[in-house]
């Protein structure tokens, strides 16, 4: 009897350890779904949303192979870099951040939003971004450069020679009267673009003849766009003979098959480091800093680069047929950038003051561009 009990008091705190250990086990399982499980929801947690400043055909195909990469959705508003700037300080300004990532733009515009408070600063880089030179990045952790290039002029050839006029070769000629409503240009307030033209005439010539040849040159526009890229496709369908444009834009659209020539001005030109960002607040922002790291991959690197025309940050990326290598272009040396950003609203309301008389203009953009936007696709 003595050792039937003890067997049955044994069996008893076996059953009731079985159960204490099974009850410690749900709590466990409980506590990983409430609390471990949610971190890595988190990171997988999407859409991010980007607000982009490179063409939207490029956009689209990134974000595609991001999310079957990544299972992690990509949601994209096109805009220009002076649109974005103006959002994004808009949307802090009301306490409602929208986006999580800037994707494009040059650098003085990254820096622009860096030092009105508006960027993400990142603890350690990116992991890919250590495969990148540091030159190409933001010492201080707020933006990282994925892409080069330069800026240039497109000549539609045959418009020219309908017109009686050469082939303008840097900036001395397209300031020249005979060039006087034959140029497509972009507006500086609204376009990075145009607002690294504007930076290169200061840096090339100085601020005092700099404005002189402003003057001059947007006096000669025969249209001012709000992007950057419009002038080049509006030169690809033969609205204007001339446009100025980063060279990678104007390749683009000699790619799509239009007859356009790509000239590097012989004086100098200015160049830009394209770059990603991360906002700060942004509401996806593990997502957001998984995108930015596949960005600075190789793999995405190639891609846009095989899309865009443009140069990569990255060494291990292969240039597509046809670009000119930065070392064959006559880059200004001294591209003031760093002082373009400081003191960007004083420079654009002298622009507006020197190029448009004080008064007001608003940048245009012909619907004929719709036709190459197609062929794009």
């Amino acid at each position: 009897m003595g050792n039937a009990s003890t067997r049955k008091g044994a069996f008893t705190s076996s059953r009731y350890l079985i159960a204490a250990a099974f009850a410690v086990l749900i709590v466990l399982v409980i506590a990983f779904v409430l609390f471990g499980g949610r971190g890595q929801e988190t990171q997988a947690q999407g859409p991010v949303i980007v607000y982009a400043a490179i063409h939207e055909f490029e956009m689209d195909r990134l974000a595609k192979a991001f999310e079957e990469e990544t299972g992690i959705k990509v949601e994209y508003v096109r805009m220009s870099a002076g649109e974005i700037a103006a959002r994004v300080k808009a949307e802090a300004a009301a306490g409602n951040v929208q986006a999580d990532v800037i994707v494009g733009g040059p650098m003085i515009f990254h820096e622009e939003l860096k030092k009105a408070g508006l960027l993400y600063k990142w603890d350690e880089p990116p992991p890919n971004a250590k495969d990148i030179d540091p030159i190409y990045h933001d010492p201080d952790g707020y933006w990282y450069g994925f892409y080069l290039g330069a800026i240039g002029i497109a000549i539609n050839t045959k418009k020219l020679e309908e017109l009686g006029l050469p082939k303008p070769q840097g900036w001395e000629d397209l300031v020249k009267p005979e060039y006087k409503g034959y140029i497509a240009v972009a507006d500086p307030r609204t376009s990075g673009t145009a607002y690294t033209i504007l930076v290169t005439l200061l840096s090339l010539y100085g601020e005092d003849k700099g404005w002189e040849y402003a003057k001059k040159l947007w006096g000669n526009a025969g249209v001012i766009t709000k992007s950057g890229a419009a002038p080049a496709r509006l030169v690809g369908i033969g609205e204007y003979p001339i446009g100025i444009a980063f060279g990678h834009d104007i390749l683009k659209v000699k790619s799509a098959g239009y007859k356009v020539e790509l000239i590097y001005p012989k004086e100098g030109t200015g160049w830009e480091i394209g770059g990603v960002s991360v906002l700060k607040g942004a509401p996806h922002l593990e997502a957001a800093k998984t995108f930015v790291n596949w960005l600075l991959g190789k793999k995405a690197g190639q891609l846009h680069t095989d899309l865009s025309f443009r140069l990569s940050t990255r060494e291990d990326v292969e240039p597509p047929p046809g670009t000119t290598p930065l070392s064959e272009i006559k880059v200004l040396r001294d591209y003031k950038w760093k002082w373009a950003t400081e003191n960007k609203d004083d420079i654009l309301k002298k622009w507006e003051s020197v190029v448009l008389g004080g008064g007001s203009l608003e940048p245009n953009i012909t619907p004929l561009m719709a036709p190459l936007a197609s062929r794009e696709q």
